[in-house]
C-alpha cells in the first residue's frame, strides 16, 4: 500500500523495507534520525477473505510515552483496522495488565481507544510463543 508508506515517510525513515511471506505482506524497519526504533509487519489484506492488520514488535523503550508513539499510532489508525503493538518495553502498559486493569484503560491501550479501537485483547501468551512477545490487539 503505498499511500500508507508515504504517509510514514512524512514522519519516520523507512530504514527497510521488503516483501513478507506473502503478496500481501511487508516488512518495514522503521526509524528517526538514522536510528531504528522498530519494525513493523504489515499485511494489506486479501479480500474477501482476510482484513488488513498491522504488528510493531522489537520496539525500542525510549518510543513509549514519545511524540513518535503518538505520530505512529495516527498513521496506522488511518489504514488497519486491527493493530498488534508488543508492550514488554512499556513499563506502565506491563505493570496496568499485571495489576488487572482492562487493556483498554492502560496507557497504550488508552491511545488506542482515543484513534477508534473498540475491542481489546491481551496476548500474554502468544500461542506456541512463535508469535513474539507480550501484545496488546485492538480492533476498529
Amino acid at each position: 500500500m503505498e499511500a500508507f508508506k508515504k504517509d510514514l515517510a512524512v514522519h519516520f525513515q523507512l530504514l527497510k523495507v521488503e516483501g513478507g511471506r506473502f503478496a500481501e505482506e511487508e516488512n518495514i524497519t522503521l526509524g528517526k534520525d538514522g536510528k531504528r526504533i522498530l519494525f513493523i509487519k504489515a499485511f494489506y489484506g486479501r479480500r474477501p477473505y482476510w482484513k488488513e492488520w498491522v504488528e510493531l514488535f522489537h520496539i525500542e523503550p525510549e518510543f513509549f510515552g514519545s511524540p513518535l508513539e503518538d505520530e505512529l499510532y495516527g498513521v496506522l489508525a488511518k489504514y488497519f483496522r486491527r493493530i498488534f503493538v508488543e508492550y514488554y518495553e512499556d513499563p506502565q502498559t506491563m505493570q496496568e495488565l499485571k495489576k488487572g486493569i482492562e487493556p483498554q484503560n492502560t496507557r497504550l491501550g488508552s491511545k488506542l481507544k482515543v484513534l477508534g479501537y473498540r475491542s481489546f485483547r491481551d496476548w500474554y501468551y502468544p500461542e506456541g510463543w512463535m508469535e513474539g512477545g507480550y501484545k496488546l490487539q485492538a480492533e476498529k
